[in-house]
């Protein structure tokens, strides 16, 4: 490597104590959007109430109307993350979502409230390959699995204390503690709510502005690259797609029985609406904690010892364990299946944030943010029907005050088999010794990180 190379790489390397800094960030700022985008979920009522509006409208608020711009804008944002400043993205992402949910607090219309939710899902498509890209470029790679794992760790927890938070601020806002700002939003309390859980976000601004990006000058990286004779490795596709397929497949099963959750206890086990609402609150913290952080740990170690296939091994093993555990939708015992579920969870957020690392390690550096906005593109459309099917399954296949757990284990354990079966794929076929690009089968450190 010659001088203007060696320049590359210090310019773009991350210190440890840099890169925690961009985790951290990333981390918080995944926080302050749940903060912003998930308050209406507690505020069904209220809301309808207000605004004269239907439940299927709300629905539409809630699922539909967000997907087509968080698809737009993921690929659009990791395009963008691939040639731009990450920290004016992440910038301008915040200020979007932000300003989506002020548009929501001010909202006296359906047609108003569709706009905001439109916008503030475009700033968290923004938001997710360029948090994404430079977590991943920040570790180097035998660290990246406990990295990504932390920031799962928020993906996983971040809306149930989101939740649990909105309901506390509007009990207060309830009580007259917000009354001050009746005067510029209106007498109904979801309106400071809306707006006071979303303005946390702007204070990551500042934090924001002086984060590492690790970028160089472009006459740095094109002095790099003439210096540099080497051809670059060719992206392995098919290793690639099968990795997205089995993240999209992972995404569908836990929306799948996720979505369903709180009714399943409600209509199947005749919990009330508290009860059901703490105990999804339990599991979901606990899996969306316990998962990515016990899998990012020993999907680095894997990886130090037999490099990319150990980790594709070892979330084939998180994927089957699901199968036995969704099983336990099919009797009629609430404790159990409440211990199952915390367990099946904490194995499909490891699973998914490990295919993530090794889906994002396959990219070419210059198209990593680009490809990073295609996986969660396909993930959310996938993951999006994991509810359908199960409300089709109920209705058409199976019967009875059960059909709706046995169609959550129907969907759930066909998925996560199908998931494992890709995996082993990823492991038999694209990453056998004699079929495997160089520096596929063992961990290569770069002082670049890349």
């Amino acid at each position: 490597m010659d001088a203007a190379a060696s320049q590359t790489a210090r310019d773009t390397a991350y210190s440890r104590g840099q890169a925690y800094a961009v985790l951290v960030a990333m981390v918080l700022a995944a926080l302050c959007l749940d903060l912003a985008k998930l308050p209406m979920n507690v505020m069904v009522d209220p809301i309808r109430k207000a605004l004269g509006i239907s439940d299927v409208q709300i629905s539409l608020l809630l699922g539909a109307v967000g997907v087509v711009p968080f698809v737009l804008m993921s690929l659009i944002g990791g395009w963008l993350s691939d040639r731009l400043s990450r920290r004016r993205l992440l910038s301008v992402a915040i200020a979007t979502w932000t300003m989506g949910a002020a548009i929501c607090a001010w909202s006296n219309s359906f047609e108003m409230l569709v706009l905001g939710r439109v916008v503030l899902f475009a700033g968290a498509g923004i938001k997710l390959p360029v948090a994404m890209t430079w977590v991943n470029d920040a570790f180097p790679p035998e660290q990246r699995g406990r990295a990504v794992g932390a920031f799962f760790v928020v993906l996983g927890s971040g809306p149930s204390l989101a939740i649990m938070l909105a309901g506390v601020v509007q009990r207060a806002a309830e009580g007259g503690a917000f009354a001050a700002w009746a005067a510029f939003l209106g007498p109904e309390s979801w309106r400071s709510t809306t707006l006071l859980l979303a303005l946390p976000g702007l204070s990551m601004l500042p934090l924001v502005a002086v984060l590492h990006h690790g970028r160089s000058h472009p006459g740095q990286r094109a002095a790099a690259e003439q210096a540099s004779m080497a051809p670059a490795a060719p992206m392995p596709l098919g290793l690639v797609a099968t990795l997205v397929t089995v993240a999209a497949l992972i995404v569908m099963v836990d929306s799948a029985s996720l979505a369903w959750l709180p009714t399943v206890f409600t209509r199947s086990f005749g919990f009330d609406a508290q009860e059901a609402g703490f105990t999804f609150g339990v599991i979901t913290l606990v899996a969306g904690g316990l998962g990515p952080l016990v899998g990012g740990w020993l999907g680095d170690a894997l990886y130090r010892r037999h490099g990319l296939v150990g980790r594709v091994w070892l979330a084939t093993a998180a994927t089957l364990c699901c199968v036995p555990l969704l099983t336990v939708y099919l009797i009629h015992a609430p404790a159990w299946l409440a211990v199952a579920l915390t367990l099946n969870g904490a194995c499909t957020v490891a699973a998914l944030s490990i295919t993530y690392v090794n889906a994002q390690s396959l990219l070419p550096h210059r198209h990593r943010g680009l490809g990073t906005g295609m996986i969660s593109a396909a993930t959310s459309i996938v993951g999006s029907a994991g509810p359908t099917l199960v409300a089709l399954a109920s209705e058409h296949l199976l019967g009875g005050p059960m059909a709706l757990p046995r169609s959550i284990a129907l969907v759930g354990a066909g998925g996560s088999l199908l998931a494992a079966l890709g995996l082993a794929v990823c492991a038999r076929v694209f990453l056998r010794p004699e079929a495997a690009a160089p520096g596929l089968s063992r961990p290569a450190v770069s002082p670049v990180h890349r």
